[in-house]
């Protein structure tokens, strides 16, 4: 080895040095895990268990700090902009990410870019449900009923990124069967319509969905997994009606795009080992509806790929059902 190289090899070692050495240390102070989504729910007690868990297993306190509002954009810019160091992550969902990406072109941040994806924590799967009264009793009845009366029935919907309204556009834009869309602000208001007989159909979390429809106050149409769940076996997907807009929430850590590889690593693994316990999950995820099918857990480089496959994903899905681009 020449002394150019080996001199140049040094001074590799040296500048990674106290890279590797922060990382092994880390974290020596409070870690913020920025949480874009409001208190309670999928959104907010997930993250806040893992919160507790990192804590006793690394010797910092983690606070999780609710920044709801903008549909996710206002907390996920919070941790764009923070010190790549560590010291500030975020737990968010693939909507104030990966969709924000696509529908809203003048977004503040990118996501693929200016986040690194550490692990996902779980998806969220939703259920399709009508009210008793309804005249249908399986998505191919609903469909004959829309196409013979057009917006005859009314659907529940919160924001045009949900999965009852992209399944409601798709159904007037593919196949002709328009239901009558009424708005909410959030998806509890529009189940608890749903629930009291303001609006007909509703697309709901699957745990809390499942309770209503075991109470015989919903019938389950559609689930928008990718193969029919055990627990419901009767139940098909969507897309086995015909309706291909098989979208679904997910949520995972994210950190500044910065933030050392060791440090994404080590927060990886700590995360995966919750998942994994029977204990934990039970808890924390499957108690809030979550499912945790591959990615859930995986590696950082996994999770990466699957990113990229789901903006593809998504951007087909804007397609298929003529969902609109905001312009602001």
């Amino acid at each position: 080895m020449t002394t150019p190289v080996i001199l140049a090899t040094v001074a590799a070692a040296a500048l990674a040095a106290p890279l590797a050495v922060h990382a092994q240390a880390y974290p020596t102070k409070a870690v913020r895990i920025i949480v874009p989504h409001p208190v309670g729910g999928p959104g907010d007690i997930p993250p806040r268990g893992f919160a507790l868990g990192l804590t006793q297993v690394m010797g910092q306190p983690f606070v999780v700090e609710n920044r709801d509002g903008a549909d996710g954009i206002i907390g996920v810019d919070a941790c764009v902009k923070s010190p790549p160091d560590g010291y500030t992550l975020c737990s968010t969902s693939n909507g104030s990410t990966i969709v924000n990406s696509v529908v809203r072109p003048k977004l503040s941040f990118d996501p693929f870019k200016d986040l690194v994806g550490i692990v996902q924590t779980g998806t969220l799967y939703s259920m399709i449900m009508a009210t008793p009264s309804v005249p249908a009793n399986s998505m191919a009845e609903l469909i004959a009923l829309l196409k013979a009366k057009p917006e005859s029935i009314t659907l529940g919907t919160y924001g045009a990124i949900n999965m009852a309204a992209m399944m409601g556009q798709f159904t007037k834009s593919r196949l002709g069967a328009a239901f009558y869309p009424i708005p909410y602000k959030s998806a509890s208001q529009a189940l608890q319509a749903a629930l009291s007989g303001q609006v007909q159909v509703v697309g709901f979390a699957l745990g809390a969905a499942s309770t209503h429809v075991k109470a015989g106050k919903m019938k389950p149409l559609a689930i928008n997994s990718e193969k029919r769940l055990p627990a419901f076996p009767d139940v098909p997907t969507l897309k086995e009606t015909g309706i291909d807009v098989n979208y679904r929430s997910w949520f995972a850590f994210f950190a500044p795009a910065a933030v050392p590889r060791d440090i994404v690593r080590r927060l990886n693994t700590e995360v995966a080992k919750m998942i994994h316990d029977p204990q934990f999950k039970t808890k924390f995820l499957t108690s809030q509806g979550l499912e945790t099918d591959f990615p859930t857990g995986a590696s950082p480089e996994e999770f990466a790929k699957f990113l990229l496959d789901e903006r593809a994903d998504f951007i087909r899905l804007v397609k298929v059902a003529n969902i609109p681009i905001q312009k602001d």
